[in-house]
C-alpha cells in the first residue's frame, strides 16, 4: 500500500506500508483419538533429553507450546521445579501441561521509504512481527535443575556422600525444563537496511554514467526477548520450523560500498 507519493522537479518521495494478520486454528487431527499430539519435529529442546515443547491441538494454532504453568514466590521469582497441578489430581504428569502461546506471529508489518533529491537518493525498510513467542532453549539449558542442589553458591561441592555424587549430579527435573517461564515474547521491530546513493553523468567529461552507494543491513532490533535474535527458525526434516531458540548462529550486521558504471 502506497501511503504517500509526491513528485516535483527535484524531489521524489515514496512510502510503502503493508500489514498482514494471520490466524490459524486446528479443527481436526487424524490418526488417533487424542485431542492433541506432540509436534513430530522442530520443537524438540536440548535443555532436557528427549523433551518436546510443542504440540498440535484441536482449537489452537499449529505448533503451539505445550508446557507446565510455573509457580512463583511472593517476590515474583520462579520456584525451581514447582509447577501448577492444573487437573488437581495430586500429582504432576503430562496431563498438567497446557497450550501456551504460539510460535508464528499473528501480525506482520513492513514499512519502506525512498527519498530522492536531484542526484541523491536515500531509502530504508523496517519490519515487525507482533505476537510471536519463542522457547528460550539457551536460557533453560543453563539453569541448574538438579534436585539435589549439590552445587553451593560458592561454586564448591556441598558436603554430600560420595556414593550419591554421580547420580545427583545428573539428576534434573523435566517439569522445570518444560515450564512456561522459558516461553518468551519475541515480538520485534527491525531496521533491515538503509541505503544512501549518488547518481552522476559524464564522469570526468566522458560518456560514463553511474551511481555510488552505501548500504547497511541488520542495523537495529527492538525487542523484549532475552536471546540473541527473536527471529528464530530451524531447518528440520526438510522444512523450516519456528519457535525453539537453541543458540542459533547470529545474523551479522553488514556494510556494502558499491559503484555502478554505465559505459
Amino acid at each position: 500500500t502506497i501511503l504517500n507519493q509526491q513528485n516535483s522537479k527535484d524531489w521524489f518521495w515514496k512510502v510503502d506500508y503493508n500489514f498482514t494478520y494471520n490466524k490459524n486454528k486446528i479443527t481436526k487431527l487424524t490418526g488417533g483419538s487424542a485431542d492433541y499430539y506432540v509436534s513430530p519435529s522442530g520443537m524438540g529442546i536440548s535443555a532436557g533429553i528427549g523433551l518436546n515443547a510443542g504440540a498440535h491441538k484441536v482449537g489452537y494454532p499449529a505448533n503451539s507450546f505445550l508446557v507446565y504453568q510455573q509457580v512463583y514466590d511472593q517476590n515474583g521469582k520462579p520456584i525451581e521445579g514447582a509447577v501448577v497441578d492444573r487437573n488437581a489430581d495430586g500429582q504432576i504428569t503430562d496431563a498438567d501441561r497446557y497450550i501456551y502461546k504460539q510460535a508464528a506471529p499473528p501480525v506482520t508489518m513492513g514499512l519502506s521509504s525512498r527519498l530522492e533529491y536531484k542526484n541523491w537518493d536515500f531509502g530504508f525498510s523496517f519490519r515487525a512481527n507482533i505476537g510471536n513467542y519463542v522457547y528460550n532453549d539457551k536460557y533453560a539449558g543453563r539453569a541448574n535443575m538438579s534436585t539435589s542442589e549439590i552445587v553451593a553458591p560458592s561454586n564448591y561441592l556441598s558436603n554430600r556422600p560420595v556414593a550419591l555424587l554421580a547420580d545427583n549430579w545428573q539428576t534434573y527435573d523435566e517439569h522445570a525444563f518444560l515450564s512456561d517461564r522459558w516461553v518468551q515474547n519475541a515480538s520485534f521491530l527491525k531496521l533491515d537496511n538503509v541505503t544512501l546513493g549518488y547518481s552522476f553523468n559524464k564522469l570526468f567529461n566522458t560518456s560514463i554514467s553511474g551511481r555510488i552507494y552505501g548500504t547497511a543491513s541488520n542495523l537495529l532490533t527492538i525487542t523484549k526477548y532475552d536471546g540473541i535474535d527473536p527471529e528464530v527458525t530451524n531447518f528440520v526434516d526438510g522444512k523450516w520450523v519456528m519457535g525453539i531458540d537453541n543458540n542459533m548462529y547470529p545474523r551479522p550486521m553488514s556494510f556494502i560500498l558499491g559503484v555502478n558504471l554505465n559505459f
